[in-house]
């Protein structure tokens, strides 16, 4: 049977089937805002998942070399994602369809200040008018990731309404919601919501079975 006689239905039935286009109908398909952001949230945490599976060999990976891996894994899913694109600064990752731009910001813990700092990149420097959403995403390489993902939010909570006047709206996350969280804020430039997922990759490898 040529393509020609599958529906679109059929296409989707068969991607689900075969990983490595799971999902292809829907990203081709998207076109408003919101079809676009919401499959490509669920394909940043398919990959996540996969970086997660071998923490063991990625102890020495950089901030770079994670956030490549992330922005080639989207490119190979049919994404146009590029890494240090020049958009206000030079963005971590940059994913386009059509008139449609979403920023992410990548750092490795090391702290609450190094995590504002990308912040900081994110909503003030790259994000815009036109963009409603970005993530932040944040390797982490200690334990005890949701104490620090918790701690973090306290941490953003005071100094959002120090810096910025604004009152942080917290919303829970529909993918890793149980280590994951959307910021709501007001964006300077435009006065409209803009919403950041801070999700987070969990790296820490400490085996005890020696």
């Amino acid at each position: 049977m040529s393509l020609d006689h599958y529906s679109i239905a059929d296409l989707k039935n068969l991607s689900d089937h075969i990983p490595s286009i799971r999902g292809w109908p829907e990203r081709v398909l998207a076109d408003t805002y919101e079809d676009f952001i919401d499959r490509l949230y669920i394909d940043v945490e398919r990959i996540i998942i996969k970086i997660e599976e071998n923490p063991e060999l990625r102890k020495n990976d950089s901030e770079d070399r994670l956030t490549i891996e992330i922005v080639n894994s989207l490119s190979h899913m049919g994404y146009d994602a590029n890494h240090d694109t020049k958009i206000g600064g030079h963005t971590d990752i940059s994913v386009r369809k059509n008139n449609f731009l979403w920023i992410g910001e990548a750092k490795k813990y090391s702290g609450y200040a190094y995590i504002f700092k990308g912040f900081l990149q994110l909503f003030t420097r790259y994000s815009n008018s036109t963009h409603k959403d970005g993530a932040l995403i944040i390797y982490v390489y200690k334990e005890n990731t949701l104490e620090i993902i918790e701690k973090w939010q306290i941490y953003l909570r005071r100094v959002c309404h120090q810096v910025f006047k604004q009152n942080l709206e917290v919303e829970e996350l529909n993918i890793r919601k149980e280590i994951c969280f959307d910021s709501i804020h007001t964006h300077i430039g435009s006065g409209l919501k803009y919403r950041i997922k801070h999700i987070p990759v969990l790296l820490y490898f400490n085996p005890q079975d020696n």
